[in-house]
């Protein structure tokens, strides 16, 4: 880890998982693990509960995103 506090992902695997510069990654904090994940695009999730409303879904996640900021 860097001074700043910046990963190196080695490029076999940014390539295995077709990681592109600049693109943004999740990291969640899991059982004592860091967990690097690619961001879930919601649209691939439309669908998978049929009751669900993909506008109210987007809404929550952002409010809740706003919510971690501070």
């Amino acid at each position: 880890m860097s001074t700043k506090g910046q990963i190196v992902i080695p490029a076999n695997i940014r390539k295995k998982y077709r990681l592109e510069k600049g693109e943004k990654l999740v990291i969640i904090e899991e059982d004592g693990y860091l967990k690097i994940l690619p961001p879930t695009d919601l649209r691939t999730l439309c669908g998978s509960w049929s009751d669900l409303d993909p506008k109210a879904v987007r809404k929550q996640i952002e409010d809740m995103r706003k919510e971690d900021r501070y």
